[in-house]
């Protein structure tokens, strides 16, 4: 399990948004095309069940969805950051901690990682 998929549960995405935001990215990348992508997310896929894939229409607003939640999520950070509930070096440091990206991590690595990211966050927050 990758670790935005470990995470994702505490975040503002669905399990089917983030593996359509995944998907997106390979076809931004010119990796997969977009009928490709929704090929891969099937409609049963947050209950368990395995299902027929997504349409592209729903595909393509599963991807919406989870752009909104990551803009609306920064949007939060910016107001906390604002109103001093957060300080910059905190979130800068949370930033650098997790901004190496994609890069294949052991399980024990993202066990680490996310005791980590929830000690730093209990902190952070006043």
């Amino acid at each position: 399990m990758s670790l935005p998929e470990r995470l994702v549960e505490q975040s503002s995405l669905t399990r089917r948004q983030l593996e359509s935001l995944t998907g997106y990215i390979h076809v931004a990348l010119g990796e997969i095309t977009l009928r490709e992508a929704a090929s891969l997310v099937s409609k049963g896929r947050t209950k368990g069940t395995p299902a027929e894939p997504l349409t592209t229409g729903s595909y393509y607003r599963t991807v919406a969805q989870a752009r909104k939640n990551v803009k609306q999520a920064l949007t939060t950070v910016i107001i906390a950051l604002w109103l001093g509930v957060i300080k910059v070096e905190d979130v800068r440091r949370l930033f650098e901690l997790v901004g190496g990206g994609a890069r294949e991590l052991t399980d024990e690595e993202i066990e680490r990682m996310v005791q980590v990211l929830e000690a730093l966050l209990r902190r952070m927050l006043v």
